[in-house]
Formats: structure tokens, C-alpha cells, sequence
């Protein structure tokens, strides 16, 4: 549920905080006064397109932000877990924010995220409804969606299966296709892997011998600076030339110490110390020693290591950045030119991998079909239904299955969500054919069947939480209106519904009212947003039924007296006497 959405500096809006209530919200104000602004900052929130030009004008930033209560919402937990971020307590917060340069902060939990994540979980918690979803309405291709959405219990599993067995046929489908290319095809791409496999295996590479390669190189390349240091090192310690060395003299500082360490504390303590480093310099001395007599310039194993290098460096600029990885498209082309070498036979048994799961794709597919053809009647069902409760009596709709066109096989038509095509059809009236919903639906007529759709999907688990729709009231009034609001306020009593709507009948069904006006503060317009209480939904609702500015002393009798009707019939709907 959305518990609060917080808005600064977008379009018309400076700094607003609406804090929403369980059951149907609504918005109301006249034309132009900003209703838009707030569906566009919940718009922001589901991730959709921002643009900068909304940013409020002199403002160099816009915020959205929306705090959501996720204590019922198991779908939104769980995906939260699976993109480990943080669910805090029962409460979740998102949001966006856009620059004027172009940049998009998103945040989900406090957490920076891309904005496909901010996506994924927002779509978890909000489903709008706007005018433009009267277009995926009329466009065929959703048709299946509305079906597979209602029947989900029945048709999940076998969608699952085909969307499987969709995707180990397609994989056998594409490697059949590389198998049968033309011959002279096949043997350009033999030839091409056969070069590429010898001039690896000759190179007979060992993941991760270019680092002990690169350290040979820094030696060969500083022998000479290397091993005069050492030399002089171990001459200063172990003596030489010039004399006694530091181990030496150390030595005798010690012996000359020793009579004495008996006499005092202080003597025995300083003469422990010099007593310790003694033995660690002989230790670091015989070390050095060992490491200087190991050290040897070979010229021509300098050359190799270089001549190695450039070996290692010229293939990894065709095969890959790492040995690790030239190792690993070595054996993807030993197992793709043993393919190709053996063509015939690998072509005989792709062929019978292929067919096997060509029947088994069928069987799934068919299934599914099956599953959504007996869905379908009580989907047709259930909507004519909602129809009727919404003002169409006579209305009738169905789904066609559409068959297989002349001379198409079934498998032109497999995809991940089976081989069904289907279109809604409909008729508002007696005495004339079905037809198909995008021809013959008006814009009256949509609002409705969505609405049906809504209603129905509301039921079902796993859906968002809020539901927010945007004047959804388009080509209805009177009777129908009144129709409408009893339909969104029984959606309000299993999800949080949010509606800007025009109409005072659906206002007055509201369990909270908002109302949207525009005010000049120091010489500027901006857009604010009141939670009205019950004096002002009568005073805004003698303005709705009145009209902008001529609210009179009978449009305030009415709206008082469509609040009252409002709250019964709430009651009566809700079986509460």
C-alpha cells in the first residue's frame, strides 16, 4: 500500500507530501490545476520515461519519492531478498531523481539502483491505469496477456513447460541451422578453425603463465642493478675487500658486551638485544647470500621471455585478454570444429534431438491451449458479468482462438508463450454480431471493459497492492457514473485505490478526497494538493456539480446529500447493514 508520496521541484509542484489512506483515494480540482503532475510522479516511480523538461522552471533538480507498507506484500520481500536489498522494517522507500543535465538517481531502500531494478520491484507494488491503456486495449497482441493474467492458476504450470521446452527446441533449431550452411560454407569455417586451432596448440599455453613471465622480464630487464645490489649488500654484511662486515663487527660488539652483561640489568637487557639482532643478521646475511648465488643473466632465456611475451600478447589480441580465457575459446572451437568434421552424423542425430523435442513442444503447447480454451468461457463469463453490473445488459464477449492460417505448420507458430493467437471479440447491443473489440468499442465503452479487467485481476493474489487509475470516468456519466464509483470502491475494499476522476459521483464514493488547486505565490504559479475533510468534499463537490465558480445554494443541498447516499451505500456494499 502506498503509505506517502512525496514530491519537489516537478512541473508546477514545489514541495508537496500526500499521505494516502487504505480504501479509494481520490483526486479532484478543476482543468489545468496539476491532477496530472501527481500520476506523473507515480509514473516516475514505476520507472517510466522522465523528462527533464518537467523539472520545475529555475530548478536545477526534480525528487520523487514514495514510502510503501510491505508488511503483506510477500512478492516484494522475496524479490528484495533476491537483489539483496535491504527490507528494513515493514515499510519500503523509493525513489527518483532527475537533473536537468540528463540524470537519473534512483533508489530503492536508501540503496543506488539501476533504474531497470527500481522497475522490477516498483511493478511489485503499483498497477496504473491510464487513458493510454485504452490503446493496449484495442491492439490484439495484449488480448492473450488479459487471458493468461485471469486464468494464472490454471495456465502458469503449462506456460512454464512451454517456455521450457520453447527454449531447448530453439537451441536445437539453431544448431541444426548452423549444421546445414552450404558445403563451401562449412569448409571456410573448418579451415578458419582449423588455423586458429593450430597456431594455439602450438603455443601450448598454461592459464596464468604470463605473470611469471612479466616477473622473469622486470628481472632480465634490471639484472644488472639487481645484482650489483646485491653484491654490495652482501659484501657490506659478510665482509669482503674492504674488510670486516656488518655481521662481523656486530658480532664483535657482542663478545665485547659479554663480560659484562652480568653486572646490571640495563647491561644484560641492551646486551640480550644486541645479543638477538646478531642471530638475525647471520640469518639475513646467509639468506641474501643464497638469493645472490641463485641469481644468473642468461642472455638467451632473456630472449625467450621476451620473444614468449610477444607470442602470448599477439594471440591474446585475437583470442582473448588472459591465458585463461585463449584456453577457454580453444576448447569452444576443438568442440565446434569436431562438430563440423563430423557433420553427417552429428547432423543425423541433431535431427532426431530435434524432432523428439518438436513433439514434445507440441504436447506442452497443446496443453496450454487447452487449459486457456476452458479458462476462456469463464473469462468471457466473468466479464459479461462485470458489464452487466456496469450499465451493459446486452453486452456479449468472447475470445477467438484464431486457427492456423492456409498451409501454415505449427511450428511457424511456437513461441515461448505457446502457439495461441487470440483476439476479443465483442457487441454492446441486441441484434448484432460479434465483432472484433478494437472495431466497434467506444472510448465510453473501454473505460468499462477495463474496468471489468481491473476488477477482475484485483481478486486474484499476487497483484500490487494500490491500483491507481487516471480518469478512468472517459465517456461516462449519469446512471453509469454512479455504476462506476460502486465498482472502484469495492476494488477498494481488497487494494489501496487511487483515482483522479472529474465526476462527483465517484468523488463522493471516496474514502479520502484530495483536492488539486493552482494558487500565485510571489508572482508564480505553483500547484497544491489539500486533504480535504468533510466540509470541504461538500464544498468541492457542490463545485464539481455546479461548475467551476457557480456552486450554488442548491449544488451544496446535493453534494451534502450525495455523501450521506455515498457512506449508505458503502455500508450496504460492504454487508454492514
Amino acid at each position: 500500500m502506498l503509505l506517502q508520496l512525496s514530491i519537489a521541484n516537478l512541473a508546477l509542484i514545489d514541495r508537496i507530501t500526500l499521505d494516502f489512506a487504505p480504501g479509494m483515494n481520490v483526486l479532484t480540482g478543476e482543468t489545468g490545476a496539476g491532477k496530472s503532475i501527481v500520476v506523473d510522479a507515480v509514473n516516475l516511480v514505476l520507472g517510466e520515461r522522465a523528462d527533464r523538461d518537467m523539472i520545475a522552471s529555475g530548478q536545477s533538480k526534480a525528487r520523487v519519492e514514495a514510502v510503501f507498507d510491505i508488511s503483506e506484500n510477500e512478492a516484494v520481500r522475496a524479490l528484495l531478498e533476491e537483489l539483496s536489498l535491504p527490507q528494513g522494517d515493514d515499510t519500503l522507500g523509493i525513489s527518483r531523481e532527475m537533473t536537468g543535465a540528463g540524470k537519473n538517481i534512483c533508489r530503492v531502500g536508501g540503496v543506488v539502483v539501476p533504474l531497470q531494478t527500481l522497475r522490477q520491484v516498483s511493478a511489485q507494488l503499483l498497477d496504473i491505469h491510464g487513458q493510454h491503456e485504452h490503446q493496449l486495449l484495442l491492439n490484439r497482441a495484449n488480448h492473450l496477456g488479459y487471458l493468461d493474467a485471469y486464468a494464472a492458476d490454471e495456465v502458469q504450470g503449462p506456460l512454464s513447460e512451454v517456455a521450457a521446452r520453447y527454449g531447448e527446441w530453439r537451441e536445437s533449431a539453431q544448431r541444426l541451422s548452423r549444421l546445414r550452411r552450404s558445403v563451401s560454407e562449412r569448409e571456410q569455417r573448418i579451415d578458419m578453425l582449423r588455423f586458429q586451432l593450430d597456431e594455439l596448440r602450438s603455443a601450448r599455453l598454461s592459464e596464468g603463465e604470463e605473470e611469471e613471465l612479466e616477473r622473469r622480464k622486470v628481472f632480465y630487464r634490471n639484472a644488472e642493478k639487481i645484482i650489483s645490489a646485491f653484491d654490495e649488500a652482501c659484501e657490506q654484511l659478510t665482509g669482503g675487500a674492504q674488510g670486516a662486515g656488518a655481521a662481523e663487527l656486530l658480532r664483535r660488539g657482542v663478545s665485547a658486551l659479554s663480560p659484562i652483561s652480568a653486572l646490571g640489568e640495563r647491561y644484560e637487557a641492551v646486551y640480550a638485544r644486541l645479543e638477538s639482532l646478531h642471530y638475525e643478521l647471520d640469518d639475513a646475511a646467509a639468506e641474501l647470500t643464497a638469493l645472490r648465488e641463485e641469481m644468473d643473466y642468461d642472455e638467451r632465456d632473456a630472449e625467450r621471455v621476451e620473444s614468449r611475451l610477444d607470442l602470448l600478447r599477439r594471440l591474446m589480441r585475437k583470442y582473448g585478454p588472459t591465458t585463461g580465457d585463449m584456453l577457454r575459446y580453444q576448447q569452444k572451437i576443438e568442440a565446434e570444429l569436431s562438430e563440423l568434421e563430423d557433420s553427417d552424423g552429428a547432423m543425423e542425430k541433431l535431427e532426431r534431438e530435434y524432432r523428439r523435442q518438436t513433439k514434445a513442444l507440441e504436447a506442452a503447447s497443446e496443453q496450454l491451449t487447452q487449459a486457456r480454451r476452458a479458462a476462456a468461457r469463464r473469462f468471457e463469463e466473468s466479464v459479461v458479468a462485470q458489464l452487466r453490473e456496469l450499465g451493459m445488459p446486452h453486452a456479449r464477449l468472447s475470445v477467438d482462438f484464431a486457427p492456423p492460417q492456409p498451409g501454415e505448420k505449427l511450428v511457424e507458430r511456437f513461441t515461448a508463450q505457446g502457439v495461441d493467437r487470440v483476439e476479443l471479440l465483442f457487441c454492446a447491443n441486441l441484434g448484432q454480431p460479434m465483432r472484433p473489440l478494437a472495431k466497434v468499442a467506444s472510448g465510453g465503452e473501454l473505460s468499462r471493459i477495463m474496468l471489468a479487467l481491473k476488477h477482475l485481476s484485483a481478486q486474484k493474489p499476487g497483484i500490487p497492492r494500490s491500483m491507481v487509475f487516471d480518469e478512468i470516468d472517459t465517456g461516462i456519466s449519469g446512471r453509469m457514473a454512479q455504476v462506476v464509483a460502486e465498482k472502484m470502491s469495492q476494488i477498494g475494499d481488497h487494494h489501496q485505490v487511487i483515482c483522479v476522476t472529474h465526476l462527483p459521483q465517484i468523488a463522493a464514493m471516496a474514502d479520502e478526497q484530495f483536492l488539486v488547486s493552482k494558487r500565485e505565490i510571489d508572482g508564480a504559479t505553483q500547484t497544491e494538493v489539500t486533504r480535504l475533510d468533510r466540509a470541504g468534499r461538500a464544498a468541492e463537490l457542490a463545485r464539481m456539480i455546479g461548475g467551476a465558480g457557480s456552486a450554488s445554494e442548491s449544488s451544496a443541498r446535493h453534494a451534502e446529500a450525495m455523501l450521506d447516499e455515498a457512506d449508505r451505500r458503502k455500508r450496504e456494499l460492504r454487508g454492514e447493514g
